[in-house]
């Protein structure tokens, strides 16, 4: 059984799944709305190196702080080795990779000063060998970026669209102890739990995915699920982003609040909530047992029709978003999901304690019906967008709406002064 509960894992997260593949798109459509009825706040641009080199003393205990709530949150994470941590005594040339290591994500990342343009619009482009490491830069290539230069004023709307779209260009790739990486083998979160080291995304899906509902055998049998880290990531970045508030950085305030929205994003999507809708750890069991004794096509059925509604609807949302905001389709009953938020809609940011029982529990509990409909729909993969009275619009649009609900109670939180 674990063998197995393994095998679907690591076939369904070997594939280039992003829970969803147009951050930018979605939390254009949000702020949109969120902040239609007040201007969005002007900020300064300021590189990464500019605002470490000015809070060098602030830098740790933030980090220090996340570490120490994650530590207690989850059994499975190691304390960060004390040559990692930041030091107000870091040389200037070595600030960024020092903080990148201090934070244990990728040290190559590359926190360029852009935009991602939504909608598109004229502006010196940015080349994406300059915003990311990826080899495979799947769906960047259809997207437009813009050169930003220190001292600019922008939105912060612009900053939180780019910035919740961020997380995904390799921000935590090569991590573990089997990436092939130096700092996989020193930061402490040991062998990849799941999916495909060889693979390149596949190695991003622990820090992305939060499975906290599964049945109790599940666990018994599959540890591993267990071992997932978004909720270390949004602490982390919530935290710096309240220091970079605190000591006058709005513009990194805003930048690291968008990469911490993007893992509560990721966290609102059920096939990052539940590994297998719908299957229940009987039918695992079962299935797993007539394999056994030869029949291989159910559990070849299983793993072929899960992963295929995975993909669908992140390709399906993907495209919509997209055509949604080149055409300003906004009364499309997807965009009215994302956008139709009167005040007796809104809920409260309830803080990092409770963020399971209030996200990963309600699209954990969406899966099901989500995945039945999705299965009734007959469409093995994306090949187009449908009319608007077509029914996975309704499936998307409810899913959407969890993602804006929680993105506006997450925003209203800020610290921003």
């Amino acid at each position: 059984m674990k063998q197995f509960i393994t095998t679907i894992v690591i076939l369904t997260f070997t594939l280039p799944l992003f829970a969803w593949n147009n951050h930018a798109g979605i939390t254009y459509l949000i702020l949109k709305d969120h902040w239609k009825d007040k201007n969005s706040p002007k900020v300064k641009v300021e590189s990464l190196k500019t605002f470490l080199a000015k809070e060098k003393e602030s830098i740790q205990d933030s980090l220090s702080l996340s570490e120490e709530w994650a530590l207690k949150r989850l059994p499975h994470l190691t304390p960060t080795n004390d040559s990692l941590k930041f030091s107000k005594t870091t040389k200037d040339a070595d600030l960024v990779v020092s903080f990148y290591k201090a934070l244990r994500v990728n040290p190559n990342h590359k926190a360029a000063l852009y935009i991602q343009s939504v909608p598109k619009r004229n502006g010196t482009k940015l080349p994406l060998d300059q915003l990311t490491t990826l080899n495979d830069k799947g769906k960047l290539g259809n997207e437009t970026f813009l050169s930003l230069q220190e001292g600019q004023i922008i939105g912060a709307d612009e900053v939180l669209i780019s910035a919740t779209d961020e997380p995904d260009y390799d921000l935590d790739l090569y991590l573990f102890e089997d990436s092939g990486s130096e700092v996989g083998k020193i930061y402490g979160f040991g062998s990849q739990p799941f999916g495909n080291p060889a693979v390149e995304f596949s190695s991003q899906a622990p820090f992305h995915m939060g499975f906290f509902y599964e049945p109790g055998i599940i666990f018994a049998l599959a540890g591993f699920l267990k071992k997932t880290y978004p909720e270390y990531r949004i602490h982390q970045f919530t935290e710096l982003s309240n220091l970079a508030f605190r000591t006058g950085h709005p513009y990194w305030g805003y930048r690291f609040a968008g990469w911490a929205l993007h893992y509560i994003q990721d966290l609102t999507q059920p096939y990052h909530s539940s590994v297998l809708p719908r299957v229940s750890a009987a039918k695992q069991i079962g299935v797993q047992l007539v394999s056994i004794v030869g029949y291989q096509s159910p559990k070849e059925n299983m793993i072929r029709f899960v992963s295929g509604r995975h993909t669908l609807i992140e390709e399906y949302q993907y495209y919509l978003i997209r055509n949604l905001i080149e055409t300003k389709n906004w009364n499309h009953s997807v965009a009215s999901s994302i956008t139709g938020f009167s005040a007796k809609d809104q809920t409260e940011w309830q803080g990092m304690d409770v963020l399971r029982g209030n996200v990963c529990k309600e699209a954990y509990d969406a899966g099901e019906p989500m995945d039945e409909q999705l299965e009734h729909l007959e469409i093995p993969k994306y090949e187009t967008l449908y009319e608007p009275n077509h029914p996975i619009h309704n499936i998307l649009g409810s899913l959407l709406r969890n993602t804006s609900k929680h993105t506006r109670a997450y925003l209203d939180a800020l610290k921003t002064n």
